[in-house]
């Protein structure tokens, strides 16, 4: 192990304490398994480097973790990692301009933002990435989970969800529910848009785009669809604390725990995955809204739990 130096670099075997790489030097390589670039090294990326690390120390191989920020990141030299993970918007805009041999896996970004990637980057065979968001069959069984009477799924869709939408509306014809589609390209747009959707009752499911669905916008959406008697389905454990009836959800943990699956499977010779979405989810519920909107929810994991079994039923 090479000797520490001030700014020198710490090098994590799978410790119990996650520590912020410094590198020997500006552009100083190192031997390493996998190099963690985290946007911030704080809050939920430090609990999802947290969560890669415990599930590495599962696999008996015992690889090196090196846990960086991004700003870190972009003055080092990547060369001898055999494995780059990136978390956050960040992260990924530092090391798609990086030029090094390993693997790159991105998550804890949307799969819009993955899609914006260069296509050389993308199609490089080197690339991957495991989305925040889930998969759009899983976000239309949730009503069907939790709300089965409901025919009605309102979307708005604005510049950076027209292809999302259109898979969600799709699915829901699948499912053999009504899909109704609103396109909104300023904020004075949204009210409007719920009166169009919602004449006879059902539910807004709101979608990943920060265009529409950001923290300015949520609580005036919520209290629009709440005039019409309209529950707000969300995409986030914020969302339900800003008052959506439900949401669907992959914490850190999640993704970072998924996120060691993969980099095992990696270096173990397995190669390189599809991009995908989390396999490991939670169901959140808002009992306050349910409560004044005279809705019956069941619990989180009862609910979570037939979400489960209707996506084992439904795969190949």
């Amino acid at each position: 192990m090479p000797s520490l130096a001030p700014r020198a670099s710490f090098r994590i075997l799978l410790t119990p304490l996650v520590l912020i790489a410094a590198l020997i030097g500006g552009e100083g390589a190192w031997a390493a398994s996998i190099a963690v670039v985290l946007s911030e090294a704080r809050g939920a990326y430090q609990e999802f480097a947290e969560a890669m690390r415990a599930e590495l120390r599962r696999d008996p191989a015992g690889h090196e973790l090196i846990v960086m920020d991004s700003d870190q990141a972009s003055t080092r030299n990547l060369g001898d990692a055999q494995l780059v993970v990136g978390v956050g918007g960040k992260a990924m805009e530092v090391l798609a301009s990086k030029d090094f041999k390993a693997p790159l896996l991105l998550t804890l970004i949307p799969r819009s933002s993955y899609e914006k990637l260069p296509a050389a980057r993308r199609e490089d065979h080197k690339t991957t990435g495991l989305f925040i968001d889930q998969p759009p069959a899983r976000y239309i069984d949730l009503v069907r989970a939790a709300l089965p009477d409901t025919e009605r799924i309102g979307m708005l869709a604005g510049r950076d969800s027209r292809d999302n939408v259109a898979r969600l509306a799709q699915i829901s014809r699948d499912r053999k529910l009504r899909p109704g589609v609103e396109y909104v390209s300023t904020e004075g747009e949204i009210y409007p848009a719920i009166q169009r959707l919602f004449p006879d009752g059902g539910v807004l499911l709101a979608t990943p785009d920060t265009s529409i669905f950001n923290t300015q916008t949520i609580p005036n959406i919520i209290l629009s669809a709440y005039r019409f008697r309209v529950p707000v389905v969300g995409f986030s454990q914020g969302s339900v604390k800003s008052g959506a009836l439900i949401a669907l959800f992959s914490t850190p943990v999640h993704l970072g725990t998924q996120s060691g699956e993969i980099a095992s499977k990696l270096l173990g010779g397995a190669p390189l995955p599809a991009p995908q979405f989390p396999r490991l989810f939670s169901v959140g519920i808002n009992a306050v809204v349910a409560r004044s909107l005279g809705i019956e929810l069941e619990s989180e994991t009862v609910i979570r739990d037939r979400l489960e079994r209707m996506e084992r039923t439904d795969r190949p």
